[in-house]
C-alpha cells in the first residue's frame, strides 16, 4: 500500500526541512505518535545507517516501529525504513525550493512487506482511501505548523 502527498509549503526550504526532520517535532504532526528514542549514530549529524525507535499509541496499545536513515540528502532528500514485527514500510520526503519563500514537499509512505494479519487488517479495518486521507492530513498538519512557525 502506498500513499503520497504532495504540498507547497509558505517558508524557505532549509526552515522546512529543519522542522520536519526535528524529532521534537514528531508529536506535534504524526498520528498516534508517543515518543522518539536515539538508538544510533550523532543525533546532531544524522547519516545513512543511523537509528532510532518510534512508539506509537492505537487505541490504548503502544507499538514501537525501528527507523534507519536509508538515504539523507539535506535538505533535499530522507528515506527511512521503518520495521515492525507486522509491517515494514519505506517513508520518502523530497523537498524543493519553489522560490525563497516556497517549498514543494513531496511525501510518501510506502508498506513493502506486510503480516497476513496485517493484510486482513488492512483489506478490512484500513482500506486504501482511509489511509491516504489520514496521510494528507499530517503532512497539511505539518504545513501549517511551518507555516505559523
Amino acid at each position: 500500500m502506498n500513499c503520497s502527498t504532495e504540498v507547497i509549503i509558505n517558508k524557505p526550504l532549509q526552515m522546512v526541512w529543519d522542522y520536519t526532520n526535528n524529532p521534537d517535532n514528531l508529536k506535534l504532526w504524526l498520528n498516534d505518535f508517543v515518543r522518539y528514542e536515539h538508538i544510533s549514530g550523532d543525533i546532531n549529524a544524522p547519516k545513512v545507517g543511523d537509528t532510532s525507535s518510534h512508539t506509537y499509541d492505537q487505541n490504548g496499545k503502544e507499538f514501537t516501529m525501528k527507523e534507519e536513515i536509508i538515504a539523507y540528502d539535506p535538505p533535499n532528500h530522507l528515506k527511512l525504513f521503518l520495521t515492525h514485527k507486522w509491517f515494514d514500510m519505506n517513508i520518502v520526503n523530497d523537498f524543493q525550493a519553489i522560490t525563497s519563500e516556497q517549498t514543494k514537499l513531496t511525501a510518501s509512505a510506502d508498506t513493502v512487506r506486510a503480516s497476513l494479519l496485517m493484510k486482513v487488517m488492512m483489506k478490512f479495518f484500513m482500506p486504501r482511501a482511509k489511509m491516504q486521507k489520514d496521510h494528507e492530513k499530517q503532512i497539511n498538519k505539518l504545513k501549517e505548523l511551518i507555516e505559523a512557525a
